[in-house]
């Protein structure tokens, strides 16, 4: 684990407004977006506020991550070559249905790091997944670059190109969602789930931040303020979660140095596996400092 990526909060590019609020707020990572939010005739002004934000504003410790247009439109390789000068820490790269965009888009990046002067492999690469063809071909994308950090999902036009709904239990995106995941924990990198579209209705973000968190996804983008708090929550151990993690590892070492492999913990079997979940546990507490208060 890298980052901590449990809320990554899309922010329309060259929104000051937006951006001053969005630095203030608990997230993990800022999206700034150059895609959706942006109107046509905003592109290029957007896309160099972008690069200006980056190089001036205090984004620490957030992440940066700026969601480009799609190669394949005249707008995606200028805002690599523009916004490489800004040094954000993740190019997300949208609507990816082929490993050959996500190895494009390496090969970009490649080429204005050196003009830059940065060292190979400082930005880092998403894919965000929305299509059919995506969800096809998406354990070659999450294989396709070393940049890669994560897979993150896109519902909205998922959906619109399988002609489905998204329901309040999610049953339509279940394989879309499970194969991503799958793809993610292969190639080692995170998988971050798509935004709950309605900022009104808390307990359906709450839902489907749960739904996603038992899957095994590493967090959730949002799309307003409100919603940072709830994903926060769900993603982050309690003080209970904690407090067992430890139990568990202290349990295990001492049966180990018992010179057995496996125990027992309120009468539940402890063996490696419960270990490895618990070291993880603890590694997110400890992220967010949630592990000096216990």
């Amino acid at each position: 684990m890298d980052r901590l990526r449990r809320t990554m909060l899309f922010v329309p590019g060259g929104n000051e407004k937006f951006l001053t609020k969005a630095l203030g707020l608990s997230v993990d990572c800022l999206i700034l977006d150059l895609e959706d939010s942006v109107s046509l005739d905003r592109k290029a002004s957007a896309r160099e506020a972008v690069t200006e934000a980056l190089k001036t504003a205090d984004f620490d410790p957030k992440e940066t991550v700026v969601r480009i247009n799609p190669l394949e439109t005249e707008y995606g390789k200028p805002d690599i070559a523009v916004v490489t000068r800004g040094r954000p820490d993740v190019i997300l790269l949208p609507k990816v249905g082929r490993p050959d965009d996500v190895v494009a888009c390496d090969a970009l990046v490649t080429e204005a790091e050196k003009k830059e002067g940065l060292l190979p492999q400082t930005i880092g690469l998403m894919a965000m997944i929305e299509t059919p063809l995506g969800v096809v071909n998406i354990d070659d994308i999450a294989l396709a670059s070393p940049r890669m950090k994560g897979l993150v999902f896109g519902a909205a036009d998922y959906t619109r190109e399988t002609r489905g709904t998204i329901t309040p239990d999610r049953f339509e995106l279940h394989y879309p969602m499970s194969r991503i995941l799958l793809a993610a924990r292969v190639a080692g990198i995170d998988a971050i789930d798509t935004p709950h579209f309605d900022i009104t209705d808390p307990e359906g973000l709450r839902r489907h931040t749960q739904q996603a968190k038992d899957m095994g996804y590493d967090g959730k983008t949002v799309i307003h303020p409100s919603q940072v708090e709830i994903v926060n929550q769900i993603f982050t151990p309690t003080t209970d979660e904690v407090a067992h993690a430890k139990r568990v590892i202290e349990t295990f070492e001492a049966a180990r140095k018992a010179g057995k492999g496996v125990t027992q913990l309120d009468g539940k079997l402890v063996e490696n596996v419960h270990v490895e979940m618990a070291e993880r546990i603890l590694m997110i507490a400890e992220k967010v400092g949630l592990s000096k208060q216990i």
